[in-house]
């Protein structure tokens, strides 16, 4: 059955209000669960999609719509999007990515605006996370991940790093370049994250064989070999892998850390742009957000999550630690993310 020809049957027989996100039509179950029968979401699969199932589809599916899952790496998803930008057919309703690579996204004219009438629940966002083209879903920040075995006092600054006693016991994640090189500047007293600044670091960094590891779970398993005794990774993340008995500590650093906020946003080309922001909604919900604190680690972009207090001291950050995350200039990024690119690839892998 092609259900993509079912979908656009449907929605054009039933209502042409139906279509009018601006209705309201994501605030009422009834109309959301006759209007969507089909939602298909672009992720990167592995644990975020088997999250997003567990507590974003079960609410969608509780209005008695489906969700499909077109899954693939982030570049690839990029790609596909730009290739399909002056389609009127676009393959995908809500996509989701890293806040940095969502900028992008927009900045080539690819997303639909989320707006309040469209997400009633974007009201309950905090403020400093919101941007006009997507939603912010959840967040972490960058802490330093150890093996405390080897650091008797735990590493406060990421400049440990640098210490020849850990040569060759560095791990770093090939996807996260760009947010190394940003933690790489904060700890070499650049306070605004820059890229190129962050790149002098890596070089540093370099001398002392940093080993670099295709994603999150192979530097987990180098982590849990013993292969390598140091990182930096997502504080979600070490709370997942302290919770999956990975011989592994983690501490905020003294200088700062980098935001990490996964975006949602529905493509202008979507076929079902109610159903797309429907499911952002419901990304929003508090029962999805307590969900993803729960079983993830990360903290919710909204204020009426209602975390039982233990659950909001383990994924959350004091003030101190608020006030010194890092605000990323996008714009910034973006512009000197393709020559940190080609250093990563072309230089600092090179030999390692």
């Amino acid at each position: 059955m092609n259900t993509r020809h079912s979908r656009r049957t449907f929605l054009k027989t039933a209502s042409g209000l139906m279509l009018a996100p601006s209705l309201g039509l994501a605030t009422r179950p009834s109309l959301a669960a006759a209007a969507c029968p089909d939602v298909i979401v672009g992720t990167s699969g592995g644990d975020y999609e088997n999250q997003l199932e567990a507590n974003v589809g079960r609410l969608i599916k509780a209005q008695g719509g489906n969700v499909t899952y077109a899954t693939a790496d982030q570049i690839t998803r990029m790609t596909k999007m730009r290739a399909e930008k002056n389609s009127r057919h676009g393959s995908m309703d809500v996509t989701c990515m890293a806040d940095v690579d969502m900028y992008d996204m927009n900045a080539a004219g690819l997303l639909a605006p989320a707006t309040d009438a469209a997400v009633p629940n974007l009201v309950n966002t905090f403020e400093q996370f919101r941007k006009p083209y997507a939603i912010p879903h959840i967040f972490s920040a960058m802490v330093i991940i150890y093996n405390p075995e080897k650091f008797p006092t735990p590493p406060d600054s990421f400049n440990a790093v640098l210490d020849p006693r850990v040569k060759g016991r560095i791990g770093l994640t090939d996807i996260l370049f760009h947010y190394n090189a940003m933690m790489g500047a904060l700890a070499s007293g650049d306070k605004t994250g820059s890229l190129d600044s962050g790149m002098k670091f890596l070089r540093e960094l370099k001398k002392n064989q940093p080993k670099v590891y295709p994603s999150n779970e192979t530097t987990a398993a180098a982590l849990k070999s013993g292969e390598v005794w140091i990182t930096c990774m997502w504080k979600a993340r070490a709370i997942q892998w302290k919770k999956a008995g990975l011989p592994v500590a983690f501490s905020f650093p003294r200088e700062g850390a980098v935001t990490a906020i996964f975006d949602a946003a529905v493509p202008k080309n979507s076929q079902a742009a109610a159903c797309g922001f429907n499911y952002l909604n419901a990304m929003l919900d508090p029962r999805a957000q307590r969900g993803f604190a729960e079983t993830m680690g990360y903290a919710p972009t909204v204020r009426n999550a209602a975390l039982p207090p233990a659950l909001q001291q383990q994924v959350g950050f004091t003030d101190a630690e608020l006030a010194k995350l890092l605000k990323i200039d996008y714009a910034k990024v973006a512009a000197q993310k393709p020559g940190l690119l080609d250093y990563w690839n072309q230089d600092f892998k090179v030999g390692l």
